[in-house]
Formats: structure tokens, C-alpha cells, sequence
């Protein structure tokens, strides 16, 4: 368990081109392997017996970290320890302070200094040099019980006090994550960091167990003022809680991995439904199939209806006027269908993204444009919270992608009836943390809770339009997995429905 967490530190620490995150999440990982080597090297040197592993492996008798660490002086080993809980420590800080701070204020720079002071005190007073001038003082007190004991009361009391302070450091860099999570309005960024937040919080709290309670806590001054080692006389230790730590070592990586895949922590690409992709990949497919054919037989009955006008036009017969009319009106209806064929494939087709820096405000502008003529019957309220928020994507497939949104807006907002106030579009842009968003809220009569989860479906759709294929957001679920980003319905029957577009920034 401790190589996985070493390899997988290796891993996230590579990926620093993708910001601090990585770095200060790697760092976590890898102090807590290195608490773990600490814990084991010091049962194996002081509890006079060898681990039982869990599974039968080459690595259930941890005789490669005793020879790794069995070199170390005991000042050295105890140094390692001491530094490794001090090193995991400052990771979940510096994470929890690198992930929630957006811009840093002299609040925050004022608490990273007194968190460092407190660091620093904890290496101080228990470095093995400092713990040695412990232990000669205290001899001087061994002629005397009743100074003894308030000289050992002494020493309980200070390891207690920096138990306190490393479950008070433990506990702000959990808490800072948990009212960061209570805050935040985006469903993916909220499910990310509750997914860092369960990773930490498992990984501190064996932290504590392992690390800070019983005979192997690094914090124990009394023991080393006492018998000059940090454990005494080949104590019985209780290896319940280290046998545990690779189921929770599997949750934590698989909590974090999770973050990764799914909600695009660390900016890397994440997974979509795998049902839904699965059934728009299929109906591309098929639709691609007779796409040709249909165009050809389309194009075939235009040619007949063209020759069809041209001899009329030999004809001098007054009907015949009427004739080419109906011609005409047949040939408009072929060439609507060719378009809407063609936008079809075009959808159905194989995405070509070139992205490129974009101004959120003006692709919206533009996406509103090419619907102005329906836009004017309906009250629109735009809101940028942050002006010229840039995001890094195609211009012309996520105006596209805006177009539809809002076509479906107007369509819903066609249906609506009465109310005392009339149609409405509220549209609102802004940026929380890495992530920007577009929203689009409608008064419409909302959808119904068992359409509203079949509506990215290919060819769903509720609308009595024959011109309608039901591949507008299926289109949409594409181009934004393309970009990274995701899309979000929330609606309610009689009140409206609010889409949400989600997309990394710049």
C-alpha cells in the first residue's frame, strides 16, 4: 500500500503543468507513505516482532523498509518520522489553502504564518536533540516523587497541547474544504470536492490514529523525558487500525481518481455517461447509414420536379400556372428537408474542434443574434457577473450549441399559458474558481421529472414539430464532453427550467 501511494504521489506531482493542485494532492499522498514507513520501521525495530500482512505478497513481511530505514541512527529515524508528520501536515494545509484561496488577502497570508509558526514549534520541541536536553533535565528531579511527577505531568500536558494543535490544523484544512463545498452552486465542482474532502478526511483521520495515538505517536515527549526512546521496552502494539489502511487506502485513491475522471479535477479530461454516449454513438451511426441514401432519393425528386417545370413551360395551358405552383411549394419542402439532412449530419458527424480563446459574453451575443427575430417577443434580462470572461473552446460549436439552448427556451416559453407575468429568459454568466458557467432560465411550464431524464437522448423529443429530430442536445452533451465541460438541466413543472452550460476557464 505505502509503493501505491508513493507511485501514485509520482503520478499527480508529474502533472504540475496542470497547476498547484497536483503538486500540493502528490505531496499528501506521499508524506502519508512515508508516515506509513515510519510506523512500520518502528514497530519492526522496537516491537520485537514481524507484520502479518493481509494478502500473501511479496510485501506482506516489510523487510524492505526495515533495510531502508534500518540504516538511520535513532535520532535519524525519529527525525524522519517527525518530519513526515510535519510534511503531511503542511500538504493538507497548503491543499486546502491552494484549492479555496482565489486570490490571496492578508486574512489568508496572516493564518499561513501563524499555521507555520505552529509547524515549526511542533519541529522544534520535538526534535531528538531537543528531546535529549529533555531527558537530562528531567534527572535531575528523579531524587524527588513529588517533583517527578509534576515534572511528567508536565510533559503530558505539552504532548497533549501539540496533539491539540495538530487536530486543530487537521481540522481547519477539513473545515475550510466543507463550507468551500457548502458555497459553491456548480453540481460537478460540488461532487469534486466532496470527493477530495472524503480523501482527506480518511487520510487524517488514519493520520491521527496512526500517527498521534498510542505507543508509536510521534508526539510523545514523555516517553523519550522517561526512557530516552520514543516507545518503551518492546511494547505490545495494536496493529488493527494499519491492517485497515488498505481498504481505506483503496477508497481514498478511488475517491480521488473518481475527482479526476468525472468532474475534471486537475484539468483532465472526464468521463461522460457511458450509457448515454453509448446511445448517441450508436444513432450517429445509423444515422450516417441513410443519410446518403435519403439525400440522393431527395436530390433525385428535385431533377424530376425540375424537368417536370421545364416541359409545363411548353404548355400553354392555363392550368398548367397552377401546376408549376404546386411544383414550386414541392421543391421549397425537398430543399428544407436537404437542410435539415445536412445539419443533421453535420451534428451526427464526427467533431472538429478548434478551440481557441473565446469571450463568454460575445458568444452569447452572437448565439442570441442568430435568434433575434423569436427573441423579440419574449423579455430577456442578461447579467454578466464578470465582464469579459474568457474560455477556451470552438466558436462556432458552442454558439451552436447556445442556439439550441435558447431555441429551446422560446419553444418551451410557446407552450406556456397565462401567468401573471409574461415570457421570460434570464440569462446569467459568471465564474466560480476555475469553471465558468452560462445559464439560461426560462418561465416556462417546465418538464416533467420523467422526461427531464430522457432529454439528451437521441431522437427524444416532446415537440410537435415534424422539422424537430430530437438530436439538439445530444448535439450539446457532445460538444461540450469534447470541450471538457458539462452540461446541466434543473426544472421544475410550472415554474421553468434552468440550463447550465460548465466550462473550464482560460
Amino acid at each position: 500500500m505505502v509503493v501505491i501511494f508513493l507511485v501514485f504521489a509520482l503520478f499527480l506531482v508529474a502533472g504540475i503543468p496542470r497547476g498547484m493542485h497536483a503538486v500540493w494532492l502528490g505531496l499528501t499522498l506521499a508524506t502519508f507513505g512515508c508516515c506509513l514507513l515510519g510506523l512500520i520501521g518502528l514497530i519492526t525495530r522496537f516491537g520485537n516482532y514481524r507484520l502479518e500482512g493481509l494478502i500473501v505478497l511479496p510485501l506482506d513481511q516489510p523487510a524492505w523498509s526495515g533495510d531502508l530505514l534500518g540504516r538511520l541512527t535513532l535520532s535519524g529515524f525519529m527525525r524522519f518520522r517527525l518530519w513526515t508528520l510535519a510534511g503531511f501536515i503542511v500538504s493538507v494545509l497548503g491543499f486546502s489553502f491552494n484549492y479555496t484561496v482565489e486570490r490571496w488577502r492578508w486574512r489568508e497570508g496572516a493564518l499561513a504564518a501563524f499555521f507555520a509558526l505552529v509547524v515549526g514549534f511542533l519541529l522544534w520541541f520535538y526534535d531528538p536533540g531537543q528531546l535529549f536536553a529533555l531527558y537530562r533535565r528531567g534527572t535531575f528531579f528523579l531524587g524527588n516523587a513529588r517533583a517527578w511527577a509534576r515534572w511528567i505531568n508536565r510533559r503530558e500536558l505539552l504532548d497533549g497541547v501539540g496533539f491539540g494543535l495538530v487536530i486543530l490544523l487537521l481540522a481547519y484544512s477539513l473545515g475550510r474544504l466543507f463550507f468551500f463545498w457548502r458555497h459553491l452552486s456548480i453540481p460537478q465542482k460540488r461532487a469534486q470536492v466532496l470527493c477530495i474532502g472524503i480523501g482527506h478526511g480518511l487520510l487524517a483521520g488514519f493520520f491521527i490514529g496512526l500517527c498521534c495515538l498510542g505507543p508509536a505517536k510521534v508526539l510523545n515527549a514523555r516517553a523519550v523525558a522517561t526512557k530516552l526512546l520514543p516507545v518503551a521496552g518492546y511494547p505490545v502494539f495494536d496493529i488493527t487500525l494499519l491492517l485497515a489502511v488498505p481498504f481505506a487506502g483503496l477508497l481514498v485513491l478511488g475517491a480521488v481518481l473518481l475527482s479526476i475522471l468525472r468532474f475534471g479535477f486537475l484539468g483532465t479530461w472526464h468521463m461522460g455517461t457511458r450509457e448515454l454516449d453509448r446511445q448517441i454513438r450508436v444513432a450517429n451511426a445509423a444515422i450516417r447509414l441513410v443519410f446518403h441514401s435519403f439525400k440522393n432519393r431527395f436530390l433525385a425528386v428535385q431533377m424530376a420536379m425540375d424537368m417536370a417545370a421545364l416541359q409545363l413551360e411548353r404548355i400553354a395551358d392555363p392550368r398548367g400556372e397552377e401546376v408549376k405552383l404546386k411544383i414550386h411549394e414541392a421543391r421549397h419542402i425537398c430543399e428544407e428537408a436537404l437542410a435539415q439532412l445536412d445539419m443533421l449530419q453535420a451534428q451526427a458527424g464526427r467533431l472538429r474542434i478548434n478551440p481557441g480563446p473565446l469571450c463568454l459574453d460575445e458568444i452569447w451575443e452572437e448565439a442570441a443574434s442568430r435568434c433575434a427575430t423569436r427573441l423579440t417577443a419574449v423579455a430577456v434580462s442578461v447579467h454578466h457577473r464578470e465582464p469579459a470572461l474568457r474560455v477556451w473552446g470552438d466558436r462556432e460549436h458552442l454558439v451552436a450549441v447556445l442556439e439550441n439552448l435558447i431555441q429551446n427556451a422560446l419553444d418551451a416559453l410557446a407552450q406556456r399559458e397565462g401567468g401573471f407575468f409574461g415570457p421570460r429568459l434570464w440569462v446569467e454568466t459568471g465564474r466560480e474558481y476555475e469553471w465558468a458557467y452560462i445559464r439560461i432560465t426560462d418561465n416556462g411550464p417546465g418538464i416533467p421529472p420523467e422526461n427531464l431524464r430522457k432529454i439528451f437522448r437521441p431522437f427524444f423529443t416532446t415537440k410537435p414539430s415534424k422539422n424537430n429530430w430530437g438530436m439538439g442536445l445530444a448535439y450539446c452533451h457532445r460538444v461540450l464532453k469534447a470541450h471538457g465541460g458539462f452540461i446541466n438541466m434543473r426544472s421544475r413543472m410550472g415554474q421553468g427550467t434552468m440550463v447550465e452550460i460548465v466550462l473550464r476557464c482560460r
